[in-house]
């Protein structure tokens, strides 16, 4: 029987200046069964790590774990521009049991009552996870799974087994009015909204 559980990624906001985004938003991933919480609920299922050592568009903890994410660090996201990200966070398998599905969305509230909720939704459809040089449908459940698209010797099978097995994504940002679903050049202030990147992931019992 398969079964789902989410990780919950906080990816948080981004502020633009001079027609460059940088980002101050904490990363941090923990398990939770809600978008509304935080608390850790179920860890031993995957870590997010960095590809790279030294870490580059991320920041990790002591322990390695990704716990922000600084998307282009000094140079940020340029206005009417897609921005990718590729292969820059491994998604671990450290449980005991084999993944079958990884699935990603971006959930985004408004902070401030100057963005309303549809404002929320246009933000969201800026953003997207990435396999390699594919970009994912990142609707949850709904949307592509990582391993079925990545093309990472780990997940040839589709499958992600246990013990330390890892497979890699990256974002994208599309800020290109009307070359996606979003009609945004440019992001908010980052007091205006918050950012969560939820990843479902399915497994075999």
């Amino acid at each position: 029987m398969l079964t789902r559980r989410q990780l919950i990624a906080g990816l948080g906001s981004a502020a633009i200046s001079g027609g460059i985004v940088s980002s101050t938003a904490a990363f941090t991933a923990t398990s939770s069964n809600s978008t509304a919480s935080f608390t850790v609920v179920a860890p031993n299922y995957i870590e997010l790590r960095a590809v790279n050592d030294p870490p580059i568009h991320v920041e990790t903890n002591d322990d390695g774990i990704v716990t922000k994410l600084t998307p282009g660090n000094d140079t940020g996201l340029n206005e009417y521009a897609i921005t990718r990200f590729e292969d820059i966070v491994e998604v671990h398998n450290v449980s005991s049991v084999a993944l079958s599905g990884l699935y990603f969305d971006f959930v985004v509230e408004s902070e401030s009552d100057t963005l309303s909720s549809s404002d929320a939704t246009e933000i969201e459809e800026t953003l997207s996870v990435t396999a390699g040089s594919e970009t994912l449908t990142t609707t949850g459940e709904s949307g592509d799974d990582l391993l079925a698209v990545s093309d990472a010797e780990s997940a040839a099978d589709g499958i992600l087994s246990s013990g330390e097995e890892s497979v890699p994504f990256g974002v994208q940002v599309d800020l290109i009015p009307d070359s996606g679903e979003s009609s945004l050049s440019d992001l908010p202030d980052p007091n205006d909204f918050s950012a969560t990147l939820r990843v479902i992931v399915e497994t075999e019992e």
